[in-house]
């Protein structure tokens, strides 16, 4: 897909959990149980590769690039395709930044990356689901 077709795109969310910042962070890093699609690997470490899925639809391989327990994970995307259009969002970082706030913890994510310019709702959409409602209800019910 034409280069001319993609825009920058950052998007934060943020979520506030009743948890501690070191069970939060445990939890964030198991991406394996509350990731939409499907995951290929272990739980988050520095330089530890993974891959997401989508049946045959949707691939990323990803890699940890910082890693500061418990309180920052970036990984970087390094391959990915979007068959059904051929969107490659190769690049793109995914932030999770977490701070204590009293007896909870502030979980901020941030998608800093490329986004086709029709889809930037879009992407606002799938990290408001997949933080606010996926993230969220596992963080309030793992134990």
């Amino acid at each position: 897909m034409a280069k001319e077709n993609y825009k920058a795109a950052v998007y934060s969310v943020e979520i506030e959990i009743a948890k501690s910042l070191q069970v939060v962070f445990d939890q964030v890093i198991d991406v394996s149980k509350w990731w939409p699609e499907d995951f290929e690997g272990q739980p988050l470490q520095l330089n530890h590769e993974f891959v997401f899925k989508s049946g045959d639809t949707h691939f990323s391989k990803n890699k940890v690039v910082e890693f500061e327990p418990p309180k920052k994970v970036v990984w970087f995307t390094t391959e990915s395709i979007r068959k059904s259009d051929n969107y490659d969002w190769t690049g793109t970082k995914f932030i999770f930044e977490l701070t204590s706030k009293g007896d909870n913890t502030l979980v901020k994510f941030t998608y800093n990356g490329v986004v086709l310019a029709h889809e930037y709702d879009r992407l606002i959409q799938i990290c408001d689901i997949t933080i606010k409602e996926m993230l969220y209800n596992f963080l309030l019910t793992a134990k």
